[in-house]
């Protein structure tokens, strides 16, 4: 009955024209498909705040050609890459589907898996422990283990979605489609952007609404465009969490060495640079190291923030706890009503709804559940949209 279901992880921070070229490309692959998204909630893999929260970004991932978006909890969505492809690769895994299809510079993705195939051998992770050793950082390390191999950040994502295929014997297949126009980090180029620059003309103190938002125009299509117009004035900065972030680090500081990815003695600055009065970008700075990258300080914030600990990361890494769907369309109801008619759907641990959790999740998946929870709850203190609790999104 559903021929091609297609799986796609994604932050949609913001939604771009980028993104919607993928969801094109994929109709023009895969005739009669149904688009399943798994998307980072309120929190991003770089370690910041989304832009705007998770249903105005399932609002425009629905309006866009997605079916089903399903919500990639914060204990993975603000984790390295490896355990951010694990979380995701299973979330799809549960929801059966046939294909993963992400996007890749290089777009030769049997080069991908037998690099892929590379880093799982113990001759790698020798290789790479040594020049974390040495003071590297993960990227560059990575890099230099693969004998100075040189891969994009799409690149470095696919190796690790396809090594957590592999890893959890999971059927899909992969398939990648070649990222156009522009690179990652990249300015405009003939309308296409990255999400990082639009993040960067948005959130620049520097320029008025209307020069912001006259910027982007062109760069997003025109309902994401009409969201980040109505939700101007209350994007989500890193920043806004500061003395939220401070307070914990000093109250928890004894348990700081239990955040993941936190290197022998970072607790010990943490908490120094949190007792003084110091502006964001002075602590920020402050703490930053050449074996630091901004991303990996920004997660172990985020970490000490949500007190995210490698005992909650260990209970996650291996098997997702529950699959919590944000919004559907009609088709993407349809694909859901035929989940429930397979044997195993209560095993699945599919979530509609806040209600009747104590029969569908067991009592330290509801301890998940809760914890995510208070993650957007934790984003909805600087943020002034409302606690709207939990609306699944409908698009016909």
């Amino acid at each position: 009955m559903f021929k091609n279901v297609i799986g796609l992880i994604v932050e949609y921070n913001p939604f771009h024209n980028g993104h919607l070229h993928h969801i094109q490309k994929i109709d023009r692959l895969f005739e009669d498909n149904t688009k399943i998204a798994v998307m980072s909630g309120d929190f991003v893999q770089r370690g910041e705040p989304s832009l705007i929260n998770k249903f105005e970004k399932t609002k425009i991932a629905l309006s866009q050609g997605i079916d089903i978006v399903i919500e990639l909890p914060a204990f993975y969505s603000t984790q390295s890459a490896e355990i951010f492809a694990k979380g995701s690769v299973n979330l799809l895994d549960r929801l059966s589907c046939n294909y993963l299809v992400f996007g890749s510079e290089s777009n030769d993705l049997e080069k991908l898996k037998k690099i892929a195939n590379i880093s799982l051998t113990k001759e790698f992770t020798i290789s790479l422990k040594e020049f974390l050793a040495e003071g590297f950082s993960y990227p560059t390390a990575f890099s230099k283990a693969l004998f100075d191999e040189k891969l994009g950040s799409n690149d470095i994502l696919a190796l690790e979605y396809l090594k957590a295929i592999k890893s959890i014997n999971s059927s899909m297949e992969a398939y990648c489609i070649k990222r156009e126009k522009i690179g990652y980090y990249d300015d405009e180029k003939d309308n296409f952007a990255s999400a990082s620059y639009i993040r960067k003309v948005l959130l620049d103190f520097n320029k008025k609404k209307e020069d912001k938002l006259n910027k982007i125009k062109n760069l997003v299509p025109e309902f994401s465009y009409k969201i980040l117009e109505e939700n101007f004035g209350n994007f989500s900065y890193l920043s806004n969490f500061f003395d939220l972030i401070k307070y914990q680090i000093i109250k928890n500081y004894s348990k700081l060495k239990n955040i993941p990815d936190l290197e022998i003695g970072l607790e010990n600055r943490l908490y120094k640079y949190s007792l003084e009065n110091l502006r964001f970008d002075e602590f920020f700075n402050n703490i930053l190291t050449k074996r630091l990258t901004i991303s990996r300080l920004q997660r172990i914030l985020l970490h000490s923030l949500f007190d995210l600990t490698e005992n909650i990361t260990e209970k996650v890494k291996n098997e997702v706890p529950f699959v919590k769907i944000l919004g559907f369309s009609t088709k993407g109801q349809s694909y859901l009503n035929y989940l429930k008619k397979m044997e195993d759907y209560n095993e699945r641990k599919i979530l509609t709804s806040n209600r009747n959790l104590k029969e569908i999740l067991n009592e330290e998946e509801i301890e998940l559940f809760n914890f995510n929870e208070l993650c957007s709850q934790i984003y909805r203190i600087k943020s002034s949209y409302a606690n709207i609790g939990y609306p699944i999104i409908k698009r016909d």
